[in-house]
């Protein structure tokens, strides 16, 4: 059996593997070890995917090729969310057209890729994100097309994040820094008791240091992370805590003395410790 990967003969030598399904399990283990991830499987030209039992129990004697291909990681999860993108696009335009056949005929598919989004967005379980999806699609027209949009700006989002992480990471920058100038303003919010409107402006800052630390994630090799993204999650830390405890005193304290100036000084940090992918 002929063995290729990315197009390119390997050779790897049959030891103790029967059936595909071993051999795929070994190759996993040696990509992994590389740092690379299994994607498309095709066997004798036919493309396979791994819902496919039979796949794994074809004997290796009944095969003359096996063809692997190898995603990075950054690849791999590039190929998840766009997957789930066009799944719901695909959905979106079915619940736009009152297809109720092809709503019903995605059904299977909606439930695998719900329980999957969580860990592809790395997100909780719970997390609101998440949680703005039914159950199942036995919903009303409009909320199904207003949740399937939502998701694919979502999933739209993520994909921009990926695919360019600096760019990303420095539009997180600047954003936060326009932020870091109202962030007294915020303080004062809770000093006089309007927690609300605090509130609001510190779930919007969550949300873009959220986003802005995911970039710097996958720029790996491109920006000296470590530095920036450690000092972002240790005082997101210190502020989810005082959030938790609903200390308002130290919320304020923290927005202003180490939010404030860690804000302002972030695009420049991002020119100094940027080089090309």
């Amino acid at each position: 059996m002929t063995i290729t990967i990315n197009g390119d003969d390997i050779d790897f030598t049959l030891e103790n593997e029967k059936t595909i399904g071993d051999v795929l399990a070994e190759l996993k283990r040696w990509l992994g070890g590389t740092g690379m991830l299994v994607g498309d499987i095709e066997i004798d030209n036919r493309k396979m995917t791994f819902d496919e039992k039979d796949l794994f129990e074809k004997p290796v004697k009944e095969v003359e090729r096996l063809s692997i291909e190898a995603l990075s990681v950054r690849e791999s999860k590039m190929r998840q969310l766009e997957t789930a993108r066009d799944f719901f696009a695909l959905l979106r335009d079915a619940a736009e057209a009152g297809d109720g056949d092809m709503i019903s005929k995605l059904e299977t598919s909606y439930q695998d890729i719900i329980k999957i989004l969580p860990q592809m967005l790395g997100e909780g379980p719970n997390s609101s994100i998440i949680s703005g999806l039914g159950k199942t699609l036995e919903q009303e027209p409009q909320k199904l097309i207003s949740s399937t949009t939502d998701m694919l700006a979502i999933l739209d989002g993520r994909l921009k994040e990926v695919a360019d992480p600096i760019g990303e990471a420095r539009s997180a920058a600047a954003t936060l820094a326009e932020l870091a100038g109202s962030l007294d303003d915020v303080a004062v919010s809770l000093q006089t008791g309007k927690d609300k409107q605090a509130m609001t402006a510190i779930a919007e800052l969550c949300e873009i240091l959220q986003k802005f630390v995911r970039c710097l994630t996958w720029s790996s090799g491109a920006v000296r992370k470590n530095a920036i993204a450690d000092d972002m999650n240790k005082i997101f830390s210190e502020l989810e805590k005082a959030l938790i405890a609903n200390d308002t005193v130290l919320i304020g304290d923290l927005l202003e003395y180490e939010f404030r100036p860690r804000l302002t000084e972030l695009p420049n940090r991002m020119n100094s410790d940027v080089k090309p992918i």
